[in-house]
């Protein structure tokens, strides 16, 4: 029995020792390539969010330009955001 077993590990030592060598480089240790996947698809969610606050940046930069150069746009936001009104008005908010 160890003498056939002796003998596979001899005929087959390059096909064992690339098998060992492919499990340790896919599922163990720091950089193996479940945890490399892993970190490429949350590179990619924060990719997407850094976009989503670049968009929300840029929307907010031009609305403050906005605010700077127009007294009407002021008016406009006070009334949509802050519920606010002239003397003279009323306001009635309606939420679902």
């Amino acid at each position: 029995m160890k003498h056939v077993f002796r003998h596979y590990l001899i005929r087959y030592k390059y096909i064992i020792a690339f098998v060992v060598f492919g499990f340790l480089i896919g599922f163990v240790g720091d950089h193996c390539l479940v945890k490399r996947y892993q970190q490429k698809q949350e590179i990619a969610k924060l990719e997407s969010e850094i976009q989503i606050q670049i968009n929300k940046f840029n929307k907010d930069k031009e609305q403050l330009e906005k605010l700077k150069s127009d007294s009407e746009a002021i008016e406009h936001i006070a009334r949509e955001k802050y519920y606010m009104k002239c003397a003279d008005e009323d306001i009635f908010v309606i939420e679902d």
